[in-house]
């Protein structure tokens, strides 16, 4: 029986890491200026750090861009990406532990 609950839980897991892999992926083929961003829990950052509130402790942070000289991300851009972290979250909440301390970079091929 403990074998079978151990199994059901890592195929959610594995549910929810592919999910958040896709979700991830999505954001930063929306945004190609996007180089990376951390989901971390507010009592770690300082008031600079944190650019958006998600659920319970969590804040989306570290939200790193290129651009050219001069342009500066709205808080528009911050929210596009939490909303989309919060509807994850929303639909399955394990996410949270599976957000939480990560950081996020695009990667080049």
């Amino acid at each position: 029986m403990k074998a079978l609950h151990n199994r059901t839980q890592n195929l959610q897991a594995q549910s929810v890491a592919t999910d958040l892999a896709a979700r991830v992926a999505g954001i930063f083929e929306e945004y190609p200026i996007l180089c990376g961003f951390s989901v971390q829990r507010r009592s770690t950052l300082t008031k600079e750090r944190a650019v958006a509130s998600l659920q319970g402790e969590l804040c989306l942070a570290d939200v790193s861009v290129s651009t050219w000289p001069g342009f500066h991300v709205t808080l528009e851009f911050y929210n596009e990406i939490a909303c989309t972290l919060l509807e994850l979250m929303d639909e399955q909440p394990e996410a949270f532990d599976f957000l939480s301390g990560r950081t996020f970079a695009r990667t080049m091929n």
